[in-house]
């Protein structure tokens, strides 16, 4: 399959090409990170987390790259370091800067940002709302296979990822999406 053919695919959501990065990429990304401390949800989590910034970068700016595979698992190790790097604990003092303004707008805008993905939240299909709801109260893909009677993982992990798409594309087709991005 030609790379662009391939890329136009992804973006489609066809299954096939879904298939295609689940059982050609998932194995190696899992590798490196339980490799590195990490588990098999946190794999999860990067993995699908990856293939939206993925989505979004190509829906958006139309970038080009050589190989999917390669871009995938680089995004992929990048989110791994990132994540790792705020669970470090470190023992500075830290003093609050921020003035009682700037904290009430802080308030503001993230109490925005909450009412805006709650609402949204909403627009989506009852299955989609509970497989989302399992997966932010970090429930096990076998716990969301056998809930929804779902063939096998890569089933759950596909419907997961569409169903965040989803969320994602509703959430950015709002006019107040780009006032409340920081």
């Amino acid at each position: 399959m030609k790379n662009d053919d391939f890329i136009r695919q992804f973006l489609e959501g066809n299954p096939k090409a879904l298939d295609h990065i689940y059982n050609n990429n998932f194995q190696y990304v899992e590798y490196y990170i339980t490799s590195r401390n990490g588990s098999l949800k946190d794999a999860e989590d990067i993995f699908h987390n990856a293939l939206i910034i993925l989505y979004v970068k190509l829906k958006a700016e139309k970038i080009e790259i050589q190989s999917f595979d390669n871009y995938l698992f680089t995004v992929c190790k990048n989110l791994w370091k990132k994540e790792k790097s705020k669970k470090k604990v470190t023992n500075i003092e830290t003093y609050p800067l921020v003035s009682e303004e700037l904290d009430l707008a802080s308030f503001y805008l993230e109490h925005s940002q909450w009412e805006l993905y709650k609402e949204k939240y909403e627009l989506l299909s009852k299955q989609c709302k509970d497989i989302l709801k399992m997966v932010f109260e970090k429930k096990s893909y076998e716990t969301i296979v056998k809930t929804f009677s779902y063939a096998s993982q890569t089933v759950a992990r596909q419907r997961v990822f569409k169903c965040k798409k989803k969320l994602t594309q509703l959430i950015k087709e709002d006019s107040r999406y780009s006032k409340l991005k920081q």
